[in-house]
């Protein structure tokens, strides 16, 4: 019960960041031809992508592990509310569509090194327990690497990409 409140008290975190520089990129009116303020939306822009794509995977992840301790109401709004998010993303963002290979890997990379770890919380399952079923458990397993390692090194790319690529 403890690591739910944690896995709640971190999307609503992640959720009030991502309004807070919704609202404040409203609020000021932007000149993109200077580059300090070119800068800064761009920033801000990244910081709302790490955001809606952490927050929607974290959703996901809570409402499979949910889904999967009988909970499934709550489970199936909570992965509706992920959908949402990204199905939201494209009228809160601004996307550059050349750049379409950059947000998948960051999106991947932020799946990788997020989702089975609110799933696990959500489940009581240690930190970096890997299953049965799914492929990367599998590889985990046969490789037989701790799978904290790569998720670790993935949920850092998946923040690296979008502020040195986007």
């Amino acid at each position: 019960m403890r690591t739910m409140k944690r896995l709640i008290f971190l999307v609503l975190l992640f959720s009030s960041i991502n309004c807070h520089s919704q609202t404040d990129s409203v609020n000021v009116q932007i000149d993109y031809h200077t580059p300090k303020n070119y800068h800064r939306a761009k920033k801000l822009n990244n910081i709302k992508l790490i955001g809606i794509y952490t927050a929607s995977i974290l959703l996901n992840g809570i409402g499979d592990g949910l889904n999967d301790n009988k909970h499934k109401t709550t489970g199936h709004i909570l992965n509706g509310l992920s959908i949402g998010a990204l199905i939201s993303s494209p009228f809160l963002l601004d996307y550059d569509k050349k750049k379409w290979y950059w947000y998948l890997a960051t999106y991947t990379s932020l799946r990788i090194g997020l989702f089975d770890i609110a799933y696990n919380s959500t489940r009581g399952l240690p930190f970096s327990y890997s299953g049965m079923t799914s492929t990367s458990d599998k590889f985990y397993n046969y490789m037989h690497i701790n799978p904290t390692i790569p998720r670790t090194v993935f949920f850092a790319l998946g923040i690296y990409i979008p502020i040195t690529e986007l």
